[in-house]
């Protein structure tokens, strides 16, 4: 007979004894240090942020929309695998303190992400809503206790299969967050938050409850939920390092078509093609690409400090070339590309042509940016050091990378 406390607490170990083994990749990759200096850069802007944020910003309804999307989203994780669907469909009436278990890991992951959002708002929130401790502590109880009424709630309303009656359910769910997180951070009397307590645990007793009662589980709806966020976690490690398991959603970008006719149609250049398709048809590839780039121009036009400018340059370059390495084992697992008749050299020089082609255009990016507030010399300086930490990564790291890959 099946345990399925035991079940659980050996499906949330292997997933941990998996995560950590990434998480120690991805720190080891100098992720750690980047996060710190981006704190340091963060925390000298904030007060000057603060200071030229105008008078009249609506904080509130500010608050307000930011943590009822975090609300709203999440859902409870259950560890769920496609196997389920044959071999616990049939003591679903015993799944009780699995459903359980989940529902509080869940509520666990979630208050903690919460909670990091809201000290990273709390400047804002002292400056501009309330300035005690213990009303911010409050109302990140209260944030807590109804991202506790969130999972539940959504977790009974994954039961309904229509995806139309499904899209109401949430959008419904997210018009009562609306008001409760209002009455949160307009810090409304006690009596309002609870009136707005009592009425949420009504409409879960009156209505959710009965949703459990007239529906079974959606044991597919569990096994995607499941899927899309392991597959989440493996894109951001994939980002510093290679992750075998990791599932490609394709894009078809016929607007980027013009890109690959620039490539010379002969034997030499079929990784050069190859390559090029993978990485502007791949949101693992592409999507990460553009949002560094994008976020380094960010960054490098509001820092004022020289020093600061150049290291951001440097820092997002070796970020991008850490995610544009992952590139060249796109076709490690594909047995069709092995059959092709060319030499393995040429995949490295492919490889190599696409760092350097996308590594220009980003530093031209960064260049430009730089160029009209600072001057000329400022994005001569921000163009070579991007580009000197390109060429590391490729004529020192990346041969490494190859050697280590062929053993």
């Amino acid at each position: 007979m099946i345990n399925v406390q035991d079940l659980w607490g050996k499906r949330r170990s292997d997933y941990w004894t998996m995560a950590i083994r990434y998480l120690r990749l991805i720190a080891n990759s100098g992720f750690l240090f980047t996060i710190y200096l981006l704190f340091v850069f963060g925390s000298y802007y904030y007060g000057q942020f603060l200071q030229w944020l105008p008078e009249a910003f609506p904080a509130v309804l500010f608050f307000t929309v930011v943590f009822t999307w975090l609300e709203t989203r999440g859902r409870v994780r259950t560890f769920m695998k496609q196997g389920d669907l044959f071999f616990l469909t049939p003591v679903e009436g015993r799944l009780a303190p699995y459903i359980r278990s989940s529902i509080f890991y869940s509520w666990i992951m979630e208050t903690f992400w919460l909670a990091l959002s809201f000290l990273v708002l709390a400047p804002l929130f002292f400056d501009r809503i309330q300035g005690t401790g213990s009303v911010l502590w409050f109302s990140l109880f209260l944030l807590s206790a109804l991202k506790a009424y969130n999972l539940l709630t959504g977790f009974e309303e994954q039961r309904v299969l229509d995806k139309y009656h499904y899209l109401i359910h949430t959008l419904l769910r997210a018009g009562l967050n609306l008001v409760a997180v209002y009455a949160i951070f307009s810090v409304q009397p006690l009596w309002v938050i609870a009136v707005v307590t009592g009425a949420l645990l009504l409409f879960y007793l009156g209505y959710y409850r009965r949703l459990a009662q007239q529906f079974s589980l959606k044991w597919e709806r569990l096994v995607e939920i499941e899927n899309q966020t392991v597959m989440t976690f493996y894109r951001i490690a994939n980002s510093f390092t290679d992750v075998p398991s990791l599932k490609s959603k394709v894009r078809f970008r016929t607007w980027l078509n013009a890109v690959y006719s620039l490539i010379s149609f002969d034997k030499k250049h079929v990784y050069h093609y190859l390559f090029a398709r993978s990485f502007f048809r791949s949101n693992d590839y592409f999507g990460i690409y553009i949002r560094l780039t994008l976020l380094g121009a960010l960054f490098l036009s509001i820092v004022e400090l020289d020093w600061g400018r150049w290291l951001i340059a440097i820092l997002f370059a070796y970020m991008t070339t850490l995610q544009l390495e992952t590139l060249k084992n796109h076709y490690d697992t594909s047995q069709m590309v092995e059959l092709y008749p060319i030499d393995p050299s040429m995949k490295i020089k492919a490889h190599s042509y696409w760092m350097n082609a996308l590594g220009v255009f980003q530093v031209i990016v960064f260049a430009v940016i730089v160029f009209f507030p600072y001057g000329f010399l400022d994005a001569v300086i921000v163009l070579v050091l991007a580009l000197v930490a390109y060429q590391y990564h490729i004529h020192v790291r990346l041969p490494k990378k190859y050697e280590t890959s062929s053993m």
